[in-house]
């Protein structure tokens, strides 16, 4: 067995690809002794990578687009499930949050992109952008006033709902949802250990396979991972499990969307390239092997 060290962000959607991958056994079936460990946010996966603490990390793309801007050699190798919400204050509207201030976790990650993105797309009006924390913080955030609205995903944003917040606008439309994350390494380790490489994308879509095909054992990751009661996980897998992609190719259009909105931010150089943080070859060539879907 291969020990196989892996990080995820913090609890909600995004990790469930990976987790399920390690969860039904997959992982394992192609030869790795996995660990999957929470590490608060994107950033902190990207430097985790970046020092070795771990081979592979799923984050939101904001995170890893803006280590490799600094120098990071790292790349996706495959796509994830990131679905946002605009989330707004109990009794919101879209047309009543105008101008009013945002809510985001911290600069140059997924909900500062979404806030930004926001704010030029969606309610074309500026906003004060206030940076209070993870995603159960911008939710009591939402509920304390702190904040008009906030980009939430589930199970949290379903959490939200829940207690009466209503979903705004869904970044689906802008052709975000389940297309600006998954998982990534070091280039170091794709370009040397290729057959590894390969077992990984076998597992991960493996995984993947038996989360779409049975909502019992889905409902039990996103239990598990998103920290969330029974009754939230239902709702999350319910509203999750169509948007999961056949093929997780990472070169997707919310991917090039996020490049080209920070090039003309000037957030990244003009220069920068989807290429410099995405390697499709990789889970393509995976997913055109027959007979790797046992898990």
């Amino acid at each position: 067995m291969t020990e196989l060290a892996c990080g995820y962000a913090t609890g909600g959607q995004g990790v469930t690809p990976l987790a399920a991958a390690l969860e039904c056994g997959a992982l394992s079936d192609q030869g790795f002794q996995a660990t999957l460990v929470k590490l608060g946010d994107a950033h902190a996966v990207a430097a985790a990578l970046v020092s070795g603490e771990i081979a592979v990390g799923n984050l939101a793309a904001p995170g890893l687009v803006d280590a490799v801007a600094k120098g990071a050699d790292l790349v996706f190798i495959a796509g994830g499930v990131n679905q946002q919400f605009l989330v707004g204050g109990p009794g919101s509207t879209l047309e009543s949050t105008v101008g009013r201030p945002l809510g985001a976790s911290r600069q140059a990650d997924l909900t500062d992109f979404l806030v930004q993105l926001t704010m030029t797309e969606v309610l074309r009006a500026p906003s004060d952008v206030r940076f209070v924390g993870g995603s159960r913080a911008r939710l009591q955030a939402l509920l304390d006033g702190t904040v008009a609205a906030t980009p939430l995903s589930p199970p949290v944003a379903i959490e939200a709902r829940q207690a009466g917040c209503p979903w705004l606008y869904d970044y689906g439309d802008l052709e975000l949802n389940f297309a600006i994350g998954g998982i990534a390494v070091a280039r170091s380790f794709l370009e040397g250990q290729p057959e590894l490489v390969k077992r990984l994308l076998r597992g991960y879509l493996a995984g993947q396979r038996v989360y779409k095909a049975d909502r019992g054992f889905g409902i039990g990751v996103h239990e598990k991972y998103g920290e969330v009661s029974r009754q939230v996980a239902e709702e999350t897998y319910d509203v999750t499990h169509d948007g999961f992609r056949d093929v997780p190719d990472p070169a997707t259009d919310g991917m090039r969307k996020l490049i080209a909105f920070w090039k003309s931010a000037g957030t990244l150089p003009a220069d920068f390239t989807l290429d410099r943080v995405v390697d499709s070859s990789p889970v393509l060539a995976v997913y055109g092997e027959h007979d790797l879907w046992g898990c």
